[in-house]
């Protein structure tokens, strides 16, 4: 197939450069004028390349991280739903206690009143008493003036006999005088017997009253005390089931947390075995002249696509975590041919951890580019490929959230934005 070989300017090839450089020191991907990728969602609709290959072990580590992600989302929700729920219910049992607290306090409180009315009935019993013993009194001596007055034969039989048998005056004015006196006196003593049965219905309706109130109080306040000590106890008994609870489920979620430090140590080590490309290229172009812009030409790997996830650091898709994008994603559907973007040597051409299925073709002058995620590898290592040969096809291979290609430019072995290297717009004869 006869192909044009791309030409671009060098001063334009060495302002890309260096903005492409700046951009990589300052963290700031250099991605001005490109064109997005197509959505991930779109990408994995396309029509995957039939005689693709499988990252078998990828796919499992990208298959447990997103279960114990899961996992661990899951019991996160159960421990703060549980977590929520010992509060609420210690919130409740705290309530319970000073309530408890203040009806004991209270109950105290009506214990001591009972056995003040108590005291007070006894009082009131002792004064009923003496009532009774005062109307008993006054029924004794009404009694024998009734009967005295009886015998002497009515009080003016009395008094007159008295008169009659006086010698004197003034034997005749103590008659008459204790008559008067005998007369009062009745009249006294029936007086003090209507007070005397008075007093001692009212004491003793007075007595019956307090005590029963104070009985009354007494009981009601130990009722609810009870009451409410057992409403305490139960609620007891549910914070420590509610505790076991979450701390079998914090038990759980550490394991889940471990098992999850454990698959990200994985995926960290095929990250770093990736990344021993930069090894291998750093002892292949150890003696090749350094680069200078210009002296290689890259053309666009995929013709009609951009990268739309720059070189920079990004927040990692699996990982979730933020780390060094060491290239630029370019967004294509699966199946897709990816060409060789300049003259070189297959340098590597295999599975090679979190890239997948990996071509890396060493340009010279210090310059390779390397090809991550394919569905399949279409060069061998070793094998001399021209601008515009068929080196792959993309894919989602390693750790990968959908079809594309990842694309990298590295100089001795360490990346650099391909922004600064790629020229977008050299005019093609291949895709």
């Amino acid at each position: 197939m006869l192909r044009l070989r791309a030409t671009t300017s060098r001063p334009s090839a060495m302002l890309a450069l260096l903005a492409g450089l700046l951009a990589a020191a300052l963290g700031v991907p250099a991605s001005a004028g490109a064109v997005p990728a197509r959505s991930t969602s779109t990408v994995r609709a396309a029509q995957t390349d039939p005689n693709a290959p499988t990252d078998g072990t990828s796919a499992d580590l990208k298959g447990e991280w997103d279960e114990v992600l899961g996992q661990e989302s899951d019991l996160v929700a159960q421990v703060d739903k549980a977590r929520a729920e010992q509060t609420r219910l210690t919130d409740q049992l705290n309530a319970l206690n000073v309530q408890v607290q203040a009806k004991e306090t209270e109950l105290v409180s009506a214990q001591l009143d009972l056995q003040a009315s108590e005291a007070v009935a006894a009082k009131r019993a002792k004064a009923l008493a003496v009532a009774e013993h005062k109307v008993a009194l006054a029924e004794q001596r009404l009694r024998r003036q009734i009967v005295a007055s009886y015998v002497a034969g009515g009080e003016n039989s009395g008094v007159l006999q008295a008169l009659l048998s006086s010698e004197n005056g003034s034997e005749a004015g103590r008659a008459i005088a204790y008559s008067k006196a005998v007369v009062g006196d009745t009249d006294a003593l029936v007086d003090a017997l209507a007070q005397a049965r008075t007093d001692r219905r009212k004491a003793d309706r007075a007595a019956k009253r307090t005590a029963k109130a104070a009985k009354a109080r007494r009981d009601e306040v130990s009722n609810t005390t009870a009451y409410l000590a057992g409403a305490r106890d139960n609620q007891k008994v549910l914070v420590e089931q509610v505790n076991i609870q979450v701390f079998n489920e914090a038990v759980a979620l550490r394991e889940v947390q471990g098992r999850k430090a454990l698959i990200e140590g994985r995926i960290n080590a095929e990250n770093h075995a990736s990344d021993g490309v930069a090894m291998i290229l750093a002892d292949r172009q150890k003696d090749q002249p350094d680069w200078v812009p210009g002296d290689v030409v890259i053309t666009n790997p995929i013709p009609g696509f951009r990268i739309g996830s720059p070189f920079g650091m990004r927040f990692h898709p699996i990982l979730h975590i933020s780390r060094l994008h060491a290239g630029g994603d370019i967004g294509a559907p699966s199946g897709h041919p990816i060409y060789a973007p300049a003259d070189g040597v297959v340098v590597l051409a295999e599975v090679r951890g979190g890239y997948g299925n990996t071509t890396v073709i060493d340009h010279g002058h210090s310059l390779a580019t390397l090809y991550g995620h394919q569905s399949r590898i279409a060069v061998t290592p070793g094998q001399v490929v021209k601008r515009g040969d068929l080196i792959g096809y993309v894919g989602s291979t390693g750790l990968s959230t959908g079809p594309h290609l990842h694309f990298e430019t590295r100089i001795k072995g360490m990346p650099i934005n391909p922004e600064g290297v790629v020229d977008w717009n050299a005019k093609l004869d291949y895709g």
